[in-house]
């Protein structure tokens, strides 16, 4: 598969990072020469100084033959040139990059009257990602797999006797269940059964959908309510516009301290209650009576801010705690604060285009824990090495766990030692990211074949 990406911003880069593990042939363009360098560093790519609007490179690069080619610049009319362009010059499948649209209709409306194949929009992610979290009532994000078969969902130890200070294999509660990882800290752990889960650890759980909803009801905050569930929002901005058109059911508060934007949202959203105010205030979160409120989202532009209003929102036992963060550089202040998702538009949307990437390949991938680790479904071919082989037969490299099998028949297991790969499995493999380097030691110099491809196709 060949990849053409043009604009080697964050978002780009965490694209190439995922995409260079496999057998994939991918050209960055981009028009400074510093960032070019360090995806050069980081990954085996081809770069390319130039810009992405000249005719004449795409011709040269000859864009024809690329699968994808995708445009990430930071203006939205650029994105939408290169993509038309690219199209006009043969390419198979553009992927635009659209931040500034005000709704959803006009999103595909774009795609769909300027003939670019897929448009991907951080702030549909976001809203996407809490429509999700709202809807199933999740106190952590949690995400599926094997056509919803199978579930990951994340656990915060606090005042768990069954848990703390406990190896996992002793833990009766969770004997159905598989704990991936361990977050502690700043340490992302891949674990064994004789790990010891300590006070304060974030678990990554994968289970059997039943099991994963039998695990929610005995450990999360399950409250049942007859009246409409109470969401507020912090910053009007174009997520809580889009959340507001996605999220039609429930009593929905937007609290902006921007006049014009008040209004803008009133007109447009009569159902709305949306307030003006002014939210720096220590005192804001009281004058607000948010005592009923089921959901806090904080969405304004300010990252440190939307961490101390989650923070505050955190102490008045919203059972839903969501920020939103654009830079992932607060991580050591973060970490334990317990929220029920961190919304980071960039690895969002990363996560979105990859999945795009891999629909023919049958490949589904999810970054996890702000891209330090990654969960792959892949589909076994008939000629894999693995088929017939038990879990505990196959000498993983570290940081690699199979998490979960999904069935030609349509069933679902998560193994064990003794569990049997078989004929038409689709695996749920769990790992790290920064492990790479050394899984492409396990790739045959001659066959050019990624590790995955070793392994599992």
């Amino acid at each position: 598969m060949k990849i053409l990406i043009i604009g080697a911003c964050k978002m780009g880069q965490k694209i190439v990072k995922t995409m260079s593990l496999e057998d994939c042939e991918i050209t960055v363009v981009d028009s400074e020469e510093k960032v070019l360098a360090e995806i050069n560093a980081n990954s085996k790519v081809k770069t390319v100084l130039g810009n992405g609007l000249d005719r004449s490179l795409l011709k040269k690069l000859d864009v024809e033959d690329f699968d994808f080619v995708v445009s990430l610049t930071s203006s939205d009319k650029i994105n939408i040139l290169i993509c038309t362009m690219a199209k006009n010059l043969g390419a198979k499948f553009t992927i635009a990059l659209i931040e500034q649209a005000d709704s959803i209709d006009e999103l595909f409306y774009l795609r769909d009257s300027l003939g670019i194949d897929y448009i991907i929009n951080p702030d549909l992610e976001i809203a996407r990602t809490v429509e999700k979290i709202v809807k199933d009532k999740l106190v952590y994000q949690s995400d599926s797999f094997g056509k919803g078969k199978i579930e990951v969902v994340g656990h915060y130890v606090e005042n768990d006797i069954e848990f703390e200070d406990e190896k996992i294999k002793d833990i009766g509660s969770i004997a159905t269940l598989l704990i991936v990882a361990v977050q502690r800290g700043n340490e992302l752990i891949i674990p064994n059964g004789d790990t010891v889960i300590k006070k304060y650890d974030y678990l990554y759980l994968m289970g059997l959908s039943n099991d994963i909803m039998s695990f929610k009801m005995k450990y999360f905050r399950f409250e049942p309510k007859q009246e409409k569930e109470k969401i507020v929002i912090v910053g009007g901005g174009g997520v809580s516009k889009k959340i507001a058109e996605m999220i039609d059911d429930y009593n929905i508060t937007i609290v902006e301290r921007d006049y014009e934007k008040v209004v803008e949202l009133r007109k447009k959203y009569p159902n709305l209650f949306v307030v003006k105010r002014d939210f720096m205030g220590a005192d804001f979160l009281k004058d607000e009576e948010i005592d009923d409120v089921d959901v806090f989202i904080a969405l304004t532009d300010n990252d440190e801010l939307n961490i101390v209003l989650g923070m505050m929102a955190k102490k008045t036992s919203i059972p839903q705690v969501m920020i939103k963060l654009d830079t992932m550089g607060y991580s050591q202040i973060i970490d334990g604060l317990d929220f029920t998702a961190v919304l980071n538009p960039i690895t969002l949307s990363a996560n979105k285009i990859i999945r795009k990437l891999r629909d023919d390949r049958t490949i589904s991938t999810q970054l996890v824990f702000n891209g330090e680790a990654e969960i792959s479904e892949i589909q076994l071919l008939d000629s894999s090495e693995l088929i017939g082989k038990s879990i505990a037969d196959i000498s993983l490299p570290k940081g690699i766990l199979i998490g979960g099998i999904t069935r030609e028949n349509n069933t679902a297991v998560i193994p064990r030692g003794n569990s049997k790969i078989e004929k038409g499995d689709t695996l749920v493999v769990f790992y790290k990211s920064e492990n790479r380097r050394q899984l492409e030691k396990f790739v045959s110099p001659n066959s050019g074949k990624s590790f995955l491809e070793k392994f599992f196709m």
